[in-house]
């Protein structure tokens, strides 16, 4: 099945698939979405009594920018999910790539159900993806009045299972390639979080697996009605199904709701209160801690929110000469900087085109630093093994490459105050998506730097303008950088070896070839990675 992590769902996704199709040709059985007529709605208006109104900056009226403080802790981001929605007093809409059948998910949905019981209206969008596993859930708080759940690109067909969905898909491929990797919360209109965490155990550290390293902005002021707009876009597409369209022949709703309150009672306490005092890296304390000390420690600053539309899963970006995308924004303004660029993305695959750019903007003196994953800390092997391809000519170039050391990192608490010990043996990998350019522009959200954020999968991005913020974000990825990766040069005999280079406070600790990579690791790669198409990566 196609891996559960939030991988660009790459080519390890497409050769388990391949299986399935090689079943579906005995099958020979293919299924096709019927036309389904959906009644609209659209976001309700920030409601002025919500007692998250109470908590913004006073002079955060319409018309004066946007105000927004960094989700670095994972344990601070959930904890304002939940603060959110205990507090929601109107209205819920929730967009994510993944919303997980864990712990987590459970706990999440719990929560969302109380805010249901009690009026609230929600609206839950999820990616058809990785529902096989957690229709279920998904059905059972749709059980609830005033929750409405949908889903984005769905298969039409064999739904229970991973390897029917793709055998009755067959003729389908084509649409199922793309998918809507955006990840969205707002409440009650006042406010938003967006990012790159997913709800899913290993987005807060509660995976024994391994544990992604994220960055959230929660959001208010001018930008939450655009994000509201972006969220109406999607609901009310032609690529989004109703859950009851898609499995008609669902349980009632009275059995449903019984089975949910079975399988999340165990969930409701998983995340308790954060004790007094805390802070993160950046000095922020809980927003559940904040509710009684309004108004909140905010950021101030002006938002450009740009969202692909939901017709990219069309083939709109196939080309990659649609100017109006999250990535060529994002290449727009980083072809524009003049001072600095620094990338941190799990996945890059830049592409030539994209590398060019990246080289004569170093050209022009601009520095240029990249953080991503070393292939051991990497979801996808295949991403590392195409990006391979890019390293030597970006080093010759003067950029600063740096690799995230899945060993390293469990001794570093930039992003939880807890982050070694619950880490623990699993595997720690970077999942954030950050670009600062010249120390006053930070763009975060839910694109990877990749051929499949560009033109295959729809992505969301947060262009903000703040220096203040622009300092945050880079000292939280300095620190991981010194703390947690290796340093990436030029050596060996001939100056042009690539070498991994591991700052231990006794001296240098230099490595010819991908370090902490598995011989079965190794060899998957090397089989395969000749076989895949960097624009499926």
């Amino acid at each position: 099945m196609p891996p559960r992590l939030d991988t660009p769902f790459a080519a390890r996704a497409w050769l388990r698939a391949f299986l399935a199709l090689m079943l579906a040709l005995v099958l020979q059985g293919c299924a096709s979405l019927a036309d389904l007529q959906k009644t609209p709605s659209t976001a309700i208006p920030a409601a002025a009594d919500s007692p998250l109104a109470a908590l913004l900056p006073p002079d955060l009226a319409p018309g004066s920018g946007s105000a927004f403080r960094p989700l670095a802790f994972s344990s601070f981001s959930m904890d304002a999910r939940l603060t959110l929605i205990r507090e929601a007093r109107v209205s819920l809409d929730i967009q994510y790539y993944l919303l997980a059948d864990d712990l987590t998910g459970r706990a999440f949905l719990r929560a969302v159900r109380d805010a249901a019981v009690r009026g609230v209206r929600v609206r839950i969008l999820v990616d058809d993806l990785y529902t096989a596993a957690n229709d279920r859930l998904l059905q059972g708080i749709a059980a609830y009045p005033n929750v409405q759940v949908r889903l984005f690109n769905p298969f039409p067909a064999g739904r229970a299972l991973n390897v029917t969905r793709w055998s009755l898909s067959l003729l389908d491929l084509t649409r199922l390639n793309h998918r809507m990797h955006n990840k969205l919360f707002i409440a009650d209109g006042v406010f938003a979080i967006a990012g790159g965490r997913n709800i899913a155990d290993e987005y807060f550290f509660r995976s024994p697996r391994g544990n992604f390293i994220d960055f959230d902005l929660l959001v208010a002021g001018d930008a939450v009605p655009e994000l509201a707009a972006s969220f109406d876009q999607y609901w009310n597409s032609r690529h989004v199904y109703t859950l009851d369209a898609l499995e008609p022949g669902a349980p009632k709703a009275e059995a449903r709701r019984e089975e949910f309150e079975r399988a999340t009672a165990s969930a409701e306490m998983l995340f308790g209160p954060i004790m007094a005092g805390a802070r993160d890296f950046l000095n922020y304390s809980p927003l559940s801690h904040d509710m009684a000390r309004p108004p909140l420690k905010m950021l101030r600053g002006r938002i450009e929110v740009v969202a692909d539309s939901p017709d990219k899963v069309s083939g709109a970006a196939a080309s990659g000469m649609d100017k109006s995308t999250v990535i060529s924004h994002l290449s727009e303004r980083i072809n524009h900087a003049h001072e600095q660029v620094l990338l941190a993305s799990p996945y890059f695959v830049p592409g030539k085109a994209a590398l060019d750019g990246l080289v004569r903007v170093r050209q022009h003196g601009v520095a240029v630093t990249l953080v991503t994953n070393t292939m051991a800390s990497n979801d996808e092997p295949f991403v590392s093994a195409a990006y391979g391809r890019y390293r030597r000519r970006m080093l010759q170039a003067g950029m600063s490459l740096y690799e995230v050391s899945p060993r390293i990192l469990r001794m570093d608490t930039t992003f939880d105050d807890s982050f070694g010990s619950m880490l623990g043996t699993s595997t720690g990998r970077l999942h954030a998506k950050i670009v600062v350019i010249d120390l006053n522009t930070t763009v975060a959200g839910s694109m990877n730097l990749d051929f499949r954020s560009s033109r295959e999968n729809t992505e969301l991005g947060l262009f903000v303008e703040s220096g203040e913020l622009a300092a945050d974000v880079s000292l939280l990825i300095d620190d991981l950088r010194s703390a947690g990766t290796y340093r990436m040069r030029l050596g060996g005999a001939s100056g042009t070896d690539v070498q991994w280079v591991d700052d231990e406070p006794d001296g240098e600790k230099v490595f010819e070839s991908e370090p902490e990579i598995s011989i079965a690791t190794l060899l998957e790669v090397w089989l395969f990675s000749p076989f895949i198409q960097e624009d499926l990566l």
